[in-house]
C-alpha cells in the first residue's frame, strides 16, 4: 500500500469519525435545549400560578344583571355550582358556578348597597362564562368540575 492510499484512508476514517462526532453534539445540543425550553416553561406556568391570584375575575350579582363588577381571582371563596343568586336570591334557568366575595373587594358597578347593614361583609356574585376569560373559566372549571346534570337542577 502507498502512502498516500494509508494517509487517505486515513482521512476518511478521520471523516467518518468527525461525521459521528458532529451528530452526537447536535443530539446533545438538542436534549439540552429540549431541557432548557422544559424549565422555561416550567417557571412560566409557575409565575402564572402566582399572577392568577391577582388575575381579574367578572361577576354579577345574578346572572342576567347588565352591571358588572371584577375581583381578583384570590378574594373568591366557595365557587360552586348553584341555581340560586345572590342579593335578591332569584333562582336561574340553569347552573352557574357562583362564589363569594367580600362587598367592599368588588370594584365597579353591581346590584349591591350595603344598605341592609354597615360593610363590608361577604356577598354571593355569579360568574358568566362570557364575561370571562378562557384561563379563568378553565381555572373555574377545574375546581367546581363539570355542569351538573339536568336532573341535579331541576329538582334545587
Amino acid at each position: 500500500m502507498s502512502l498516500l492510499s494509508a494517509a487517505a484512508k486515513l482521512l476518511w476514517a478521520l471523516a467518518k469519525l468527525a461525521w459521528v462526532l458532529v451528530k452526537l453534539l447536535w443530539t446533545v445540543a438538542g436534549l439540552i435545549l429540549g431541557a432548557l425550553l422544559a424549565l422555561i416553561g416550567q417557571a412560566g406556568r409557575l409565575v402564572g400560578s402566582r399572577k392568577a391570584g391577582k388575575a381579574a375575575v367578572r361577576v354579577r350579582r345574578d346572572w342576567n344583571d347588565h352591571r358588572i363588577g371584577t375581583v381578583r381571582w384570590s378574594d373568591l371563596r366557595n365557587p360552586r355550582w348553584d341555581t340560586i343568586s345572590g342579593g335578591e336570591q332569584n333562582r336561574t334557568p340553569q347552573p352557574f358556578i357562583h362564589a363569594y366575595v367580600w362587598c367592599d373587594m368588588v370594584k365597579g358597578d353591581i346590584a349591591h348597597s350595603c344598605a341592609h347593614g354597615p360593610g363590608p361583609h361577604s356577598i354571593k356574585v355569579c360568574l358568566v362564562k362570557k364575561d370571562n376569560s378562557r384561563e379563568v373559566w378553565n381555572r373555574l372549571s377545574n375546581i367546581v368540575g363539570a355542569r351538573p346534570g339536568r336532573r341535579w337542577w331541576s329538582r334545587n
